[in-house]
């Protein structure tokens, strides 16, 4: 249980941080919110620390993200703290990931590589409202990247469906459903402010982060 929970936390840590770390170095954002969007570094560090016992490549990006994030000032402020240290951090999770997902399997990885887009999206939005940020195109991009990355787990785990045998393929039919199902509810829930043309409220992206989550974590334990 705990090395589902961990490989989906360490792909969702992942891709929250290229999407922040993008924001950060090309976003147009005022000192106030680039002070805002370095609190929120602090919350993948403490993700990259769960991790650590499940994988010990994560300690890596761990260590270099907290070194960025001590560095980094957190109220207004035009500097963007130690930038080398954070493509160092960047680069030690790619690793960290590579590593998990190696020691996965094939189909495995696949299905982690599309949590780095699903629950790496929404973990970024979740971040990104919480830092009160004004990039208006976040709001619509991300949730249409989950909306693909969803897609890509439905195929993912009916590939390691196919691999498996009969028995073990009737077996998981619940589980798959039950994924399915969550992570459907989760898109749809996360993508109700396109469909309201307004702004997305944390709550909400709040629970899709968990309904999300959990449709991962199933999907994990399925294929794993």
């Amino acid at each position: 249980m705990y090395d589902v929970f961990s490989s989906v936390v360490l792909a969702g840590v992942l891709g929250a941080q290229a999407v922040l770390t993008l924001v950060l170095l090309k976003g147009d954002i005022c000192p106030g919110q680039r002070g805002r969007l370095h609190k929120a570094f602090w919350f993948l560090v403490a993700g990259w620390a769960i991790t650590v016992p499940y994988s010990a490549f994560s300690a890596l990006p761990f260590i270099s993200l907290g070194i960025f994030s001590l560095r980094s000032k957190s109220g207004k402020t035009r500097q963007s703290g130690p930038i080398p240290v954070l493509h160092l951090a960047n680069g030690f999770g790619v690793l960290a990931f590579l590593v998990a997902a190696w020691q996965q399997g094939a189909s495995s990885a696949l299905l982690m590589v599309s949590q780095v887009l699903l629950v790496g999206a929404i973990t970024a939005h979740v971040l990104l409202v919480k830092a009160r940020s004004r990039l208006q195109a976040f709001h619509r991009i991300l949730p249409v990247v989950g909306i693909a990355a969803a897609m890509l787990t439905a195929v993912s785990v009916a590939m390691a469906g196919a691999a498996m045998g009969d028995a073990e393929a009737s077996a998981m039919v619940s589980n798959v459903l039950l994924s399915l199902g969550l992570m459907v509810a989760g898109v749809l829930i996360w993508a109700t402010h396109l469909f309201r043309q307004t702004t997305p409220h944390l709550a909400q992206l709040c629970v899709s982060l968990a309904v999300l989550a959990s449709a991962s974590g199933v999907a994990m334990a399925t294929v794993m």
